[in-house]
C-alpha cells in the first residue's frame, strides 16, 4: 500500500462508518444535506457578522465577566442563529398545517372515502363505462401497467404524506416522538453538514482527485438546482394549494383547507397536478345539482390554479437549471418512478448535476492541462 493511497481509504472508511451509522434514515440524510446546501450562504453570512461583532468587542475592551460573557455569546451566535432559523422555517408551516387542517382531517378523510364509495356522484351509466374500458384495457398489458404504474406513483404521492397526517395521528405518543426525533435529526444533521462544509468539501476533492474550483462549481450547480426548485415545485405548489381551497371554499365544499392540501400534494405532479383533486369535485359538484358551482370551480382550476403552474413553474425551474423545461418534466416524473415522493427533489438534482458533468468534461477536453486550475 502506497503512502498515496493510504489517506483516501481513510477517507473512505470514515464515509462507510457514517453511511452505516444513518442508513436507516436516508430521507433525512438527504434533506438534511440539501437543506445545509441551499442555507450555506445564510450560515457564513452569519459568521461574518459575528467576526464584526467580536471585533467590536475586542475594540472596547470591556473586561470583567459580562465583556466575557458576551465574547463568548458572539462566538456561538452563527450556530444558534442558525439552528433557530432552521427550526423557525420547519415549525412555521407544521404550526399553520396542525391549525388550519388538523380541525378538517377527520371530516375530509370520511368526505373523500364517500365520495369513494358513490364514484364521486357519477350516474350508473358512465360507472358502467368506465368499468368497460377499464376490462378492454386488459386486452393491452403494457398499457395497463402503465396506467396501474402512474396511478400507483399518484397513491404514493398523496399516501405517504397523508399516512403520516392520519394514521399516525391516531397513535399520539409513538407518532409524536418518531416525528420529534426526526425533527431533531434533520436539525442537526443540517448544522452539522453546513458548519462542516469546508472540511466535507476538502475531503471530497482528496478522495475523488478533483479540483477545489471544480468541486466548488458543482456544488453551486446544485445549490441553484435546489434554489429552482424551492421556488419552482415548492412555492408554486403551496400557491396552488391556497387557490384551491378558496376555490373550494366559494364553491361551497366541505372542509376546503383539507382538499387545498391534497391540492398541495399533487400539485408538483407534472401535466395533471390539482386536476386530480379539483376535476372530481367539480363532477360531484355537477352531478349532485350544483351545476354553477361546478363550472366556476372548473374555469377556477383551469384558468387560475393552472395558469400558476404554467407561468410560474417553468420560469423558476429554468432560472436554476440549464435545460428545456421537457426534459425537466423527464427528470421530474423518472425521480418520481425511482425514489417516490423524494424524487421530485432527487430528479431535478440529479440532472443539474448530470449537466454541469457534461460542462466540466467540455472544459477539460478543450483545455487538459485546466485540471490543476
Amino acid at each position: 500500500m502506497s503512502a498515496s493511497s493510504l489517506p483516501r481509504i481513510l477517507y473512505l472508511l470514515a464515509a462507510v462508518a457514517w453511511l452505516l451509522l444513518l442508513k436507516s434514515n436516508p430521507v433525512t440524510l438527504f434533506l438534511a444535506g440539501c437543506a445545509a446546501c441551499l442555507s450555506l450562504p445564510v450560515y457564513r453570512h452569519l459568521r461574518i457578522k459575528g467576526r464584526r461583532w467580536r471585533a467590536r468587542l475586542l475594540l472596547r475592551k470591556r473586561g470583567g465577566w459580562p465583556g466575557k460573557c458576551l465574547f463568548r455569546l458572539s462566538r456561538s451566535m452563527p450556530i444558534l442563529l442558525y439552528t433557530t432559523g432552521i427550526v423557525v422555517c420547519i415549525c412555521t408551516p407544521i404550526a399553520v398545517l396542525v391549525l388550519l387542517v388538523s380541525p378538517q382531517i377527520a371530516g375530509g378523510v370520511a368526505r373523500l372515502r364517500e365520495l369513494q364509495a358513490n364514484n364521486f356522484q357519477l350516474p350508473p351509466e358512465w360507472v358502467a363505462h368506465i368499468q368497460s374500458l377499464r376490462a378492454d384495457l386488459a386486452d393491452y398489458p403494457r398499457i395497463e401497467r402503465a396506467l396501474n404504474d402512474a396511478l400507483g406513483q399518484v397513491d404514493s404521492l398523496i399516501g405517504d404524506t397523508m399516512g403520516q397526517l392520519i394514521n399516525r395521528g391516531f397513535d399520539l405518543v409513538g407518532g409524536t416522538m418518531s416525528a420529534l426525533w426526526t425533527l431533531f435529526l434533520f436539525v442537526t444533521l443540517t448544522v452539522i453538514f453546513a458548519t462542516s462544509a469546508q472540511r466535507i468539501n476538502l475531503v471530497m476533492a482528496r478522495l475523488f482527485s478533483i479540483p477545489v474550483p471544480m468541486l466548488k462549481r458543482f456544488v453551486l450547480a446544485i445549490r441553484r438546482a435546489l434554489r429552482a426548485i424551492l421556488m419552482g415545485i415548492v412555492l408554486v405548489a403551496t400557491m396552488q394549494g391556497v387557490l384551491c381551497g378558496f376555490g373550494f371554499a366559494v364553491a361551497g365544499i366541505r372542509q376546503p383547507a383539507f382538499w387545498g392540501l391534497l391540492a398541495t400534494l399533487v400539485a408538483p405532479i407534472p401535466a395533471i397536478g390539482t386536476a386530480l383533486v379539483w376535476g372530481p369535485l367539480c363532477l360531484s359538484l355537477w352531478f349532485s345539482g350544483g351545476a354553477m358551482p361546478a363550472v366556476g370551480l372548473a374555469l377556477w382550476g383551469s384558468v387560475v390554479v393552472a395558469g400558476v403552474d404554467n407561468i410560474f413553474r417553468p420560469l423558476f425551474l429554468r432560472q436554476g437549471i440549464n435545460a428545456p423545461f421537457f426534459v425537466l418534466i423527464i427528470a421530474i416524473l423518472c425521480g418520481l418512478a425511482s425514489f417516490g415522493p423524494v424524487g421530485l427533489i432527487a430528479g431535478p438534482i440529479l440532472l443539474a448535476f448530470a449537466l454541469q458533468a457534461v460542462e466540466e468534461g467540455n472544459r477539460l477536453y478543450h483545455a487538459p492541462n485546466s485540471l490543476k486550475a
